[in-house]
């Protein structure tokens, strides 16, 4: 059978541990980071890429980081309509959630303000990730649909189509109005043909979009942007005025589209590598994806967009020392004190980490 080479794969290494001189680890992916523009509209045009390994162009099913675009297709909806949603339950509307016991309960209060019942959902029943909520519920019913990470994203669709009056059996279906809507901003924004847009079904069964490294760093990017949003399209122009709205939630509210101890609520609430020089949200995605968007500040006037793909798939140890490198090199994190002292007689000088990426 004939054996793959590295020109047919997308990856490359992004860095290798070395151990006494002698390669130990090396990990595969994808990475990008752009820059925002000066005086630019906000489209992947206003953009430039400031480091890239591994092919940025080769399209990815984007998975959970598609979040907050499946939201914004209806939010100006969800808003108009149940005026009792809380900034919270919005951003829960984005989640990957661990299925804590806020979240729980905010699911809860979501279905008592707009009537989108549980068993009309049509993500799977799942096991809650939270070891608590797995603790309080004992032997009782392990798995139930409002466990799965996305059930908060489908509550947002059966909430949005009951209020258009549409039928919420229906809302897996790629022909419906809300999918329809969400191909149109996508192709807006990285400015692609709406037929160029590949689709899939997602874990949670919803469909899914293909998108680039590149254009999914640009994504995260303008999420906090300056520069407002506009659509051409007259379906999707409602949903300009919300754009700025989706980083304001998922920085604000970074426990309620996470769950504690995973990388994006870490990265968000500032709990990873302590202060960083501008505001960040990030966002976890299946399989080895995760899209960070950094806010304006004094070095990076218009922000900065960050997509990592692992070959190998999610690590959490993998994932946190490449940001960390990342963000040591864009100057936006400073020495963080050591937490856990090593005494002096282990020796660790001959531990070596050598990253294949630079920024320029």
């Amino acid at each position: 059978m004939a054996s793959s080479t590295s020109r047919d794969l997308p990856w490359q290494p992004i860095f290798t541990i070395e151990r006494s001189g002698r390669k130990e680890v090396t990990v595969y992916g994808i990475v990008a980071l752009v820059e925002g523009l000066a005086n630019a509209e906000q489209s992947i045009s206003a953009v430039r890429p400031i480091t890239v390994l591994g092919d940025t162009s080769y399209q990815l099913w984007s998975r959970s980081l598609l979040k907050p675009w499946q939201l914004i297709q209806h939010l100006h909806i969800l808003k108009n309509n149940y005026p009792a949603l809380t900034d919270e339950h919005l951003a829960l509307f984005m989640a990957s959630h661990s299925a804590e016991p806020r979240h729980i309960e905010m699911l809860e209060e979501i279905i008592a303000i707009t009537g989108a019942a549980e068993d009309k959902l049509k993500c799977p029943p799942a096991a809650p990730l939270s070891s608590e909520t797995r603790d309080s519920i004992g032997d009782g019913e392990k798995a139930r649909r409002r466990y799965h990470n996305c059930s908060g994203k489908h509550i947002s669709y059966l909430s949005a189509i009951k209020a258009e009056g549409n039928n919420p059996d229906n809302y897996l279906l790629e022909s419906e109005v809300h999918h329809v809507r969400l191909r149109k901003i996508l192709a807006e924004l990285v400015q692609r043909p709406l037929d160029s847009l590949l689709s899939t079904t997602d874990g949670c069964q919803l469909p899914n979009y293909a998108l680039s490294v590149y254009e999914m760093a640009y994504l995260y990017q303008s999420l906090l942007s300056p520069r407002p949003v506009s659509f051409v399209d007259e379906q999707i122009q409602p949903c300009a005025a919300s754009y700025s709205q989706l980083g304001q939630l998922m920085h604000q509210y970074p426990r309620a589209i996470s769950g504690g101890g995973r990388v994006d609520y870490r990265l968000i609430s500032q709990d990873l590598f302590g202060p960083t020089a501008a505001p960040v949200v990030a966002k976890e995605g299946a399989d080895g994806l995760l899209g960070v968007g950094i806010g304006p500040c004094e070095r990076y006037a218009n922000g900065l967009g960050l997509c990592i793909k692992l070959s190998s798939g999610f690590d959490n140890r993998h994932m946190e020392l490449i940001v960390k490198e990342v963000l040591k090199k864009l100057q936006l994190i400073g020495p963080r004190k050591e937490m856990r002292k090593i005494p002096r007689e282990v020796k660790t000088d001959h531990i070596k980490t050598h990253f294949h990426f630079k920024v320029v």
